[in-house]
């Protein structure tokens, strides 16, 4: 169980990603695709908000608080840009 709450934060940006044409790029110099997965992970841990959590027929909905995750991803020294596809 312990496990699935670290993954869950990551499917539902992969399920947001996929409804949006226009992909969110955090970048930022020199740092490796390991070390920004890792940050992204941090930030989106930061981010949710239990009290916020809906429960549904494929378990529970959890909200992200998308102005905390993009402070913490600035704080970071990332810089959002978006890319359209």
């Amino acid at each position: 169980m312990r496990n699935s709450w670290r993954t869950l934060p990551l499917l539902l940006m992969l399920v947001a990603g996929c409804a949006s044409r226009t992909s969110e790029v955090w970048t930022k110099p020199g740092v490796t695709d390991v070390d920004r997965q890792r940050d992204q992970r941090e930030c989106i841990t930061e981010a949710i908000c239990p009290d916020d959590a809906l429960g549904g027929p494929l378990g529970s909905l959890v909200h992200i608080d998308r102005a905390m995750y993009e402070t913490c991803m600035a704080r970071h020294g990332y810089a959002r840009s978006n890319k359209q596809e």
